[in-house]
């Protein structure tokens, strides 16, 4: 089994050469000897002409002689008169192997070609002396100029295959070059080297084929950058209330814990209890999401409805902050799945509470489109620096540059909101301005 291209491409290129010359050979040689036979029979016949000159001018012995002095040429010649053969040349046959009524036809006047067999050309002419009527026969052979012409042919193939064959050769390779480039470097990409790249600058499918591979490469590089970021965030998360667990479960079993505060470090073990709980459900609802293994079920429904219902659901965290709702939406109706839209206001709002200043303002506005809805929701507070905001929605990103705890965040929520809004095909985009406030749009179709 040939498994190089390049051989194969070769073996190809040969294959249609060489058919290619083969029914050019038989063309051109059918074509150029139908032409020499249209050709030679008009020499036949002027020649024929003259021999009837020479005939009526020499007699009959001086007729002789000159045939016999034509004997080495590729001519059969053949003299009739009304009752029998008169003359002909020493190489021909004993008898040219013509009807009594082909001769007479002739010798009547007529023009005779053997039209059945043109390859064996012959041709009758008739002429007349004060001896009588009489009919000349002449009769070439062809093969020599056939033979001749297939020589040419053959020899100007042979040229045409030779300098074929090496031009192949050489573009063959140059074609095949960048195509070892990239099984080179995808091997290269399988042994783990994101860095590899293509310098392919040909504007055809092989270099549209090596900038779709530096493409799947960048991306590559990112879902690789963004896996170890993701292990490394994981680990630091889920390692600091292990390691808070740990400290205290051993200060309890030790008893270096006084009495009193023993409930304390036990509630303490709790809170850090559900921190873990609670990441990992984000992390698997996340991972649920983006394997796109989420119960999906959209249906018809008031969407301003949910979004009313969902900051009464959170009226506790919100009035605590002295925060002030300014809620204005119109009737919206959109074609979605109610209990993950659900996902998207709830961590939207938990943001826009947790991230506001004391005694802030939330503001929601909805639009009705034609094919589609926009919901508005905006917090003061103290914004999203311009650096960060293209990060928001990746994974376990946080605008804290330390991860501090001073608020219960994973950097989850925003992925989880981006990754349902692309399963509905909608869109969501952020607008914040340091020191004043933080605005996120959300659209969604009605279809």
């Amino acid at each position: 089994m040939i498994r190089s291209i390049y051989i194969k491409n070769i073996l190809n290129y040969f294959f249609v050469i060489i058919v290619s010359l083969i029914l050019s050979f038989l063309i051109a040689s059918l074509f150029f000897q139908n032409q020499i036979i249209k050709i030679r029979e008009t020499e036949v016949i002027n020649q024929g002409k003259g021999m009837i000159n020479l005939y009526q001018n020499l007699g009959s012995k001086g007729f002789n002689e000159y045939l016999n002095s034509i004997s080495y040429l590729p001519y059969e010649v053949y003299l009739y008169d009304q009752n029998s053969l008169v003359a002909k040349t020493p190489n021909a046959q004993k008898s040219s192997k013509l009807s009594e009524k082909t001769i007479r036809d002739v010798i009547a006047g007529d023009v005779y070609r053997n039209e059945a067999e043109p390859r064996k050309m012959l041709i009758g002419l008739p002429f007349e002396t004060k001896n009588g009527r009489y009919a000349l026969f002449l009769k070439p052979s062809m093969e020599e100029q056939f033979s001749q012409i297939r020589e040419v042919l053959l020899t100007t193939l042979f040229i045409v295959l030779f300098i074929g064959s090496s031009l192949i050769l050489i573009t063959t390779r140059f074609l095949v070059k960048p195509i070892v480039r990239i099984t080179n470097a995808t091997k290269e990409l399988a042994r783990g080297n994101f860095q590899i790249r293509l310098d392919v600058k040909s504007k055809d499918e092989i270099g549209q084929l090596a900038n779709s591979f530096n493409f799947m490469v960048e991306e590559l590089d990112k879902t690789e950058q963004m896996r170890k970021d993701f292990v490394a965030n994981v680990s630091h998360e889920l390692q600091s209330p292990l390691t808070a667990i740990r400290g205290m479960a051993i200060a309890l079993k030790d008893g270096a814990v006084e009495q009193a505060e023993e409930q304390h470090y036990f509630e303490l073990i709790e809170q850090e209890s559900e921190r873990l709980s609670s990441l990992t459900k984000q992390l698997l609802n996340l991972s649920i999401l983006e394997a796109n293994k989420s119960p999906f079920h959209p249906k018809r429904y008031r969407l301003d409805q949910q979004v009313r219902n969902q900051i009464v659901a959170l009226q506790t965290l919100w009035t605590e902050k002295g925060l002030e709702i300014d809620f204005d939406l119109p009737k919206l109706e959109v074609f979605a799945d109610e209990a993950l839209m659900n996902q998207v206001w709830t961590n939207l709002y938990s943001n826009a509470i947790k991230y506001n200043c004391h005694n802030g303002k939330i503001t929601v506005r909805g639009y009705d489109h034609a094919d589609y809805v926009d919901v508005v929701i905006s917090n003061t507070g103290p914004g999203i620096p311009q650096n960060d905001l293209p990060h928001i929605f990746e994974r376990f990103y946080r605008a804290e540059k330390a991860h501090s705890r001073t608020t219960e965040s994973y950097g989850l929520g925003l992925a989880v909101v981006k990754r349902i809004i692309s399963l509905h095909n909608g869109k969501i985009a952020v607008e914040s301005v340091e020191g004043s406030e933080t605005t996120f749009r959300i659209r969604l179709g009605k279809k």
